[in-house]
């Protein structure tokens, strides 16, 4: 009401004119016209207008105590010429008139650029509300509707390269948005960062959205979180004059903000370590041109919390875990997270009661190439060890699969089948088939969810990450199968210290010098240099070797396995580097043994002519008298004799 009385005021005393012209002309002689609703013109763009003034409407606006002549102050007489100027805002409103003549809208407007934007477009003509009103065009929870009407008209847009549709569309789908319609005035709406009537470009120095000028139009509204990032190596570094230092919209993006709890957020907990950061710390032009490490991102990828984060963990530590987020600091800075006297609270956030240990050791390891840890020489040792063990394997079964092809295409020998002849032996009691069940379910799982962490896009992880909490499912049942094949390696000694029969079986499987001899006379057979086969016993050499892989096995990746378990409990008296070093032990022992198994043990189950499809000793816990002739000849004999 205010308002209206200051507004007849300045009409009266500004325009005398127009008050006594207002006894002649009234807005009942104008409405004889323009009270029809069909009355219409054609305007310069080619479109046609109504020129319908509804009545109550204006009388219920901001404008309704004003004569028709107030603005419209060209017309002397009722009927008007038909080229009648449009009213001119500026005559009450000079300060704004003048802000939007500079601004971005204004200049093209005097271009002549019919498309954009006057005073009416925004506020309306004769229904002009008062923008705390919720009919108003500049509402707060109207504002975005506003300016869509030009922002996401598909012929507006296509017209001018600078526009862009998807603005208004990831604003609607803002947590911005989403908070002013449910009422919150204080969310921000498209004139908060863009400005009212002095809208800029960001190219323009003095835009609100200016690189130079984003923080400081966020903190209007963000001011705690502002002051905190200006004391950040980011804030600093931006003050300084970098244009590549992250900025607000650079790690929250522009138009499509979301709650840091969405899940379609850039700043969203398995988001952050896979795109925001890496946007710039993995981006070879930026880590060239400020000389920062080129390893941060790929070791933090390769670790247990980057292989966690990749398969959809939400409470695996990400890189605002542990750097902070507006607060981030270099860890030079006695202030920062991660220098080390404030290492082991960052670390103790997740790993409650860890301590100094956790400095002692590099935290973003890269075994390829950091020569300085021991953790490179470990994966080192282990490379040679699996190409020099499992290519041995696979050259001694390539020629064992030669020379018996070979010997039946040729017919040397008489071809034998398992399983025909009706004398059996037994080769595994029932107890035995229990361990090796058990042994092959738990091995099986252990290999499926274990690698399953270390290769969370492969196709056959899919089922774990599509169910609800998949990624605690897979640890789960790691742990399970880990927990359920100890205590049958603990079930397997006593078996062997217990009974006669596990005492039989050690004996029999303990590595003798006559084993060395076995492998000499095997390479001299398999490359043609004799025709005459080494003799088993109950157990051959490949058997022996299998037998001790496995224990040697259970041992390293048992220890290794509950250190990385049990990983806040390690690191109250272990260092870090060994949590490292267990890491790297724990993954390529796992590959060695998995290929071994491939390679080695599936050979002399499935593919291994002379038992092919399968060697069923695992099911029947038999083999025939005909195998027991060919594959323990000796243990045969005594048996014989018996």
């Amino acid at each position: 009401m205010i308002k209206k009385i200051l507004f007849l005021l300045a009409a009266i005393f500004l325009f005398p004119s127009l008050a006594l012209m207002a006894q002649t002309i009234k807005n009942s002689d104008c409405m004889e016209c323009h009270g029809d609703s069909t009355l219409t013109k054609t305007a310069e763009s080619g479109k046609e207008i109504s020129l319908f003034v509804d009545l109550s409407k204006f009388q219920r606006s901001i404008h309704g105590e004003f004569s028709c002549i107030d603005c419209h102050s060209d017309i002397k007489e009722v009927p008007h010429d038909e080229n009648v100027k449009k009213g001119d805002c500026s005559t009450c409103h000079e300060d704004i008139a003048l802000e939007y003549h500079e601004s971005f809208h204004g200049q093209a407007l005097s271009r002549g650029e019919l498309d954009a934007p006057n005073c009416a477009d925004c506020h309306g003509h004769h229904e002009i509300l008062p923008s705390d009103s919720a009919q108003s065009m500049t509402n707060r929870q109207n504002i975005a509707q506003t300016c869509a009407r030009c922002h996401a008209d598909p012929e507006v847009v296509k017209k001018y390269d600078e526009l862009n549709s998807n603005q208004v569309a990831n604003y609607y789908k803002s947590i911005h948005y989403k908070t002013v319609m449910e009422g919150n005035d204080a969310a921000a709406v498209c004139n908060d960062c863009h400005s009212s009537h002095a809208l800029q470009p960001a190219t323009n120095p003095k835009s609100l959205i200016s690189h130079q000028n984003v923080s400081k139009t966020c903190a209007q509204c963000h001011e705690d979180i502002y002051n905190t990032y200006m004391e950040s190596v980011h804030g600093k570094a931006f003050l300084a004059g970098n244009i590549n230092s992250p900025i607000c919209i650079d790690c929250h993006r522009e138009h499509a903000i979301q709650a840091p709890t969405d899940p379609n957020s850039s700043v969203y907990a398995t988001e952050i370590s896979k795109t925001t950061c890496p946007q710039c710390h993995a981006a070879e032009r930026i880590v060239s041109r400020y000389g920062l490490s080129n390893k941060q991102v790929s070791s933090y990828v390769d670790s247990y919390h980057g292989l966690a984060d990749q398969a959809g963990s939400l409470v695996t530590a990400n890189c605002a875990s542990c750097h902070g987020i507006h607060d981030i600091l270099p860890s030079s800075d006695p202030k920062s997270r991660i220098h080390k006297s404030n290492l082991a609270q960052t670390c103790g956030s997740c790993h409650p009661g860890v301590n100094e240990n956790v400095t002692l050791g590099s935290v973003h390891i890269s075994p390829e190439t950091d020569t300085t840890t021991i953790v490179y020489y470990v994966r080192l040792f282990y490379i040679w060890l699996i190409v020099l063990t499992i290519g041995a394997m696979f050259i001694h079964n390539f020629l064992d699969l030669f020379r018996k092809i070979k010997i039946r295409y040729h017919g040397l020998e008489n071809v034998h089948h398992v399983g025909v002849q009706d004398t059996t032996f037994i080769r595994l009691t029932f107890n035995e088939r229990i361990q090796h069940l058990i042994l092959m379910t738990t091995f099986t799982t252990l290999v499926i969810t274990g690698f399953a962490l270390v290769f969370p896009n492969a196709w056959w992880v899919a089922p774990f990450l599509k169910l609800d909490f998949g990624f605690s499912i897979r640890g789960f049942l790691h742990r399970a199968a880990a927990g359920l094949f100890v205590a049958l390696a603990i079930y397997h000694v006593i078996f062997l210290i217990r009974t006669q029969r596990g005492r039989d079986q050690l004996k029999a499987l303990l590595p003798r010098y006559q084993d060395l001899l076995d492998v000499l006379q095997m390479a001299r057979y398999l490359l043609g240099i004799t025709c005459k086969k080494p003799r088993f016993a109950r157990f051959s050499y490949a058997e022996k070797a299998e037998y001790w892989a496995l224990v040697w096995g259970t041992i390293v990746m048992g220890l290794t396995g509950f250190i990385l378990w049990f990983n806040t409990l390690a690191m109250r008296y272990l260092p870090k580097w060994v949590m490292d070093v267990s890491t790297a032990i724990h993954f390529y022992e796992a590959i060695l043994a998995t290929l071994a198994i491939i390679v080695w043990h599936f050979y002399f189950v499935f593919m291994n002519p002379d038992i092919y499809p399968m060697n069923f000793a695992c099911i029947t816990g038999k083999i025939s008298e005909e195998e027991m002739k060919n594959e323990h000849p000796i243990e045969y004999e005594a048996l014989m004799k018996k």
